[in-house]
């Protein structure tokens, strides 16, 4: 009843954050095409109006400090008063068990190689254009610094990454900033000979020491004038202790945005150049082993028409096998794994693990590099400080790993030698 105060004994998990409310419900929500077989583009927001909505509540914060929740923070015998379907409002924060993201990164049993496949949201050199997500020199000081401690703090031995400036001035400025952290000149990238320009590109930074690209980069779009050329490529690697060659893909599908089933026909024509692509350099022998792994951000979930088209042609998920919970994006409260890994019979043999690392999507939004609250004062320099360290502040200096992006990164560990 509207205007009765209520106290709910069931634990209640925080799904969603805005900027006066919470969204509350008993667990985690998954979106539904994660798991349900049959479901056309864009049928998540049906489902979004109707089973969310019927699982969940909003909780509505007199005192607004959602920007301080994780994803996942817990709330016991919470009492508050209906205010309307589903709705409740408090005139005090909450007691919220907050949940926060470890540090300590999972165990990948014991492999040879290990690869992070992450989109780093848009890491633009040039400011202000299309898709930059800085408009100032502090803020990409920022953002640079930021990305930079976390791909380092992740271990891997070779970067796919999505959302890369096209062209090699932002990988070059990623890969120096990597290296000035390690106090080394260990990282190095794949050139793509291609100019600078203001779109979203793909790249790949590897560790010399552990591994090296072979043979030629390839282009899974032959026109170079698509918006799509450089966010489809292909580069056989090598690992530098036993020899062990694979190919790696790396992909970002069309998002989805605009009408639904014109994103999905994209994203469809995008797998369908993508497989081509493969064929074509296995055709031209640019490569022979068989060994092939497909990973980035696919812009669909497990049951989508684009990603059962991979499975159909014989690449499998890797990712339920390992985590049948895994998720590394959240929108609207649903949780689901827009990123995710695709691998040959051979390769996926040799995969111990696929594990999503919550440094980014459990955490709350202030955390993130273009938020105000990074710096002291909460004032964004105007010019490239000379050390960040004098300017960020303390809550900044202590979630520098967390929320450099909007997705979540994968760490993949490869074995190729028995044990």
């Amino acid at each position: 009843m509207i205007g009765q105060t209520v106290c709910i004994t069931t634990p209640l998990v925080v799904c969603g954050t805005f900027a006066d409310s919470v969204l509350l419900a008993p667990e985690r929500l998954y979106v539904p095409e994660e798991r349900a077989a049959g479901l056309a583009d864009g049928d998540s927001a049906d489902y979004w109006r109707r089973e969310a909505y019927n699982r969940s509540m909003r909780i509505c914060l007199q005192c607004p400090k959602s920007f301080d929740l994780n994803l996942g923070a817990v709330v016991h015998n919470l009492k508050a008063k209906v205010t309307g379907v589903r709705r409740l409002q408090t005139g005090r924060m909450p007691r919220f068990r907050n949940f926060w993201p470890s540090k300590r990164l999972p165990s990948l049993n014991n492999p040879d190689l290990v690869l992070c496949a992450a989109n780093i949201q848009n890491y633009f050199v040039h400011l202000g254009g299309y898709a930059s997500a800085n408009t100032t020199p502090g803020q990409h000081a920022l953002q640079a610094h930021k990305v930079a401690s976390a791909l380092v703090a992740l271990k891997a031995d070779l970067y796919a990454l999505c959302e890369l400036e096209k062209g090699e001035t932002a990988p070059a400025e990623l890969t120096a900033e990597m290296n000035s952290l390690m106090h080394g000149d260990c990282f190095d990238f794949v050139r793509t000979e291609v100019p600078d320009g203001d779109t979203i590109s793909v790249g790949f930074i590897y560790n010399r020491n552990r591994v090296h690209p072979y043979g030629r980069l390839c282009f899974a779009y032959p026109d170079r004038n698509s918006i799509y050329a450089c966010r489809f490529l292909l580069q056989g690697f090598e690992d530098c202790r036993t020899g062990e060659r694979f190919v790696l893909s790396l992909n970002h599908l069309r998002s989805k945005r605009g009408k639904s089933q014109e994103s999905l026909a994209k994203r469809m024509a995008n797998v369908s150049v993508l497989l081509r692509g493969i064929r074509s350099a296995y055709a031209d022998s640019l490569y022979t082993d068989p060994d092939v792994l497909l990973v980035g951000d696919f812009n669909a979930y497990a049951m989508e028409r684009p990603l059962q088209t991979l499975v159909r042609e014989g690449y499998e998920d890797l990712l339920p096998r390992f985590d049948s919970l895994a998720y590394t994006y959240s929108y609207h409260g649903e949780c689901g794994a827009l990123d995710r890994v695709y691998a040959s019979p051979s390769m996926a043999a040799q995969v111990t693990a696929v594990c999503p690392v919550h440094w980014n999507t459990d955490f709350y939004w202030s955390a993130a590099y273009w938020s105000k609250y990074n710096f002291k004062n909460r004032l964004i320099p105007q010019e490239r400080p000379v050390d960040l360290r004098r300017v960020l502040s303390r809550a900044a200096r202590r979630n520098l790993l967390f929320r450099y992006s909007d997705h979540d990164p994968l760490l993949i560990g490869i074995r190729f030698s028995p044990r």
